[in-house]
């Protein structure tokens, strides 16, 4: 359940100048857990509510100051200099109102950039602490933008405070870490004995300190790296981690190699396909995203691609993107995979280009075993300079092959985001024609709203469109929302 960043408390009238307020009347701790989704600056607004609200914020168990939200993206010169300091007065007295409650749950701070804060980070990350807490993030980067070089416009990281890796409390309750434009020792945390998941943020790493910090951590689960830059590759012999998502990172040499028996979900973001070397345990693995779409141009790597496609192709859930679709075609197998994937749900987030068709059909070929296929739909990176392998034409349905997931597994089909395009509707014709044991096509339009009367007209053209296709499964029920 999301929360907007703000609160309007509700009144219902009880009887002739009478009021009741149905948001203070629900139970604190339904009401401690909606404040703890508000931005910190936010919650500490509802003390003006009421009477009941007074001090209500104090309690919250998570807490969220981050400077960014309390600063004027274009202030400049005298003007952030204030900010900067009003940001530094807030926190110096928030730690004064905090010091009769304690923290367990989480605790994040976001300071950028963190010169001359040096004072107040420090006895802001010693007073979240004191008591142990459960959930630390410290964000001290310059941006916050996911932009692909993000050595370039960085100030020096911010030394993870020494004090910290003594601390006892923390050695058995800190479960999550999350470290941006902040280093940090890795054969420090030999004592955390509680942290399973870490997260390393918009740092030079080197390809030793990734082994380090796993070979001291070995009750490690997750492991997030995003953003690093001057690793030399990923070459793990052994990973016992349960979750690794490597997102935009700049290898030396683009190589991933590792054997993970215990893996359950991997994640990967960059703008080419690695070498790999990777052993996964069927049964054990789960998921897999697959995203290029950082990919600046069109370039012929579908081996590479392909490649390190099949080290995953035992997992059950696969996620690409529309960058995908446009290369994986472009190798030796501009059809399908031979050895075929055993993945059970297709997740593609794509656009229905032209540019996409090939690859679109390469992946429902190249999975026999689909009970299920997700489209979600928006704006992608369609990349220049794109060489089509063979001709594609969703409208020319004689011409389109029967995939094998449509005759013996593919039972539901989801599309997301509709606008209904003319490339949008070939492919639902295409699902209902051929698809011959699909039980439910679901269409959710990019706007849903059901009182909005474009979207109406629009659900209502083109129910009359597709109740005209002939079906090929007696048994499928079309759902437009």
């Amino acid at each position: 359940m999301k929360f907007h960043h703000s609160i309007t408390i509700s009144r219902t009238r009880k009887m002739e100048g009478e009021e009741t307020d149905n948001i203070s009347s629900l139970p604190e701790a339904l009401l401690l857990n909606i404040l703890s989704s508000l931005p910190f600056k936010e919650a500490a607004k509802t003390c003006i509510l009421s009477k009941k609200w007074l001090k209500m914020w104090q309690s919250t168990n998570t807490v969220k100051n981050n400077q960014l939200e309390c600063k004027d993206v274009e202030a400049y010169g005298a003007v952030e200099v204030a900010q900067r300091k009003a940001f530094k007065n807030f926190i110096k007295i928030w730690i004064t109102l905090h010091k009769c409650h304690h923290l367990h749950d989480k605790f994040t701070l976001r300071v950028s950039p963190p010169s001359n804060c040096g004072d107040i980070v420090g006895a802001y990350v010693n007073f979240a602490v004191e008591d142990g807490v459960k959930d630390l993030e410290l964000d001290f980067a310059e941006s916050q933008s996911e932009d692909e070089h993000p050595e370039e416009n960085i100030h020096d990281a911010v030394e993870f405070p020494r004090s910290l890796y003594e601390n006892k409390k923390l050695h058995q309750k800190l479960e999550s870490l999350k470290l941006h434009s902040c280093s940090f020792a890795p054969g420090n945390f030999a004592n955390f004995v509680a942290l399973k998941d870490v997260t390393l943020a918009r740092i030079p790493l080197e390809l030793e300190s990734i082994r380090t910090l796993l070979s001291t951590c070995e009750w490690m689960e997750s492991l997030s790296l995003k953003n690093c830059w001057d690793i030399e590759s990923f070459d793990i012999e052994k990973l016992e981690l349960k979750k690794l998502v490597i997102d935009r990172c700049i290898f030396r040499m683009d190589y991933i190699g590792f054997e993970a028996p215990n893996l359950k979900v991997f994640k990967y973001c960059g703008s080419e396909p690695p070498l790999s070397e990777v052993k996964v345990v069927a049964g054990t693995i789960e998921e897999a995203d697959l995203d290029l779409s950082p990919m600046d141009e069109f370039d012929e790597c579908g081996n590479e691609l392909q490649n390190f496609l099949q080290d995953f192709f035992v997992v059950n859930v696969l996620t690409v993107c529309s960058v995908i679709l446009q290369v994986i075609p472009s190798g030796d197998e501009p059809v399908k995979l031979p050895g075929d994937l055993r993945v059970r749900h297709l997740k593609m987030k794509i656009q229905m280009h032209p540019q996409e068709f090939c690859g679109f059909l390469w992946f429902l070929n190249s999975c026999p075993r689909l009970t299920k296929v997700t489209i979600d739909l928006d704006r992608c990176n369609i990349l220049s300079e794109y060489e089509a392998p063979y001709v594609v034409d969703l409208k020319d349905r004689k011409s389109l092959p029967v995939p094998t997931c449509f005759r013996s597994s593919l039972r539901e089909v989801e599309m997301n985001g509709f606008i209904g395009t003319s490339s949008q509707l070939y492919a639902c014709s295409y699902f209902i024609r051929a698809a011959s044991i699909l039980t439910k096509l679901s269409i959710c339009f990019l706007n849903n709203k059901n009182d909005d009367p474009h979207t109406v007209e629009l659900r209502r053209i083109l129910e009359s469109q597709l109740l005209r296709i002939p079906k090929a499964s007696s048994d499928l029920a079309i759902i437009i929302r």
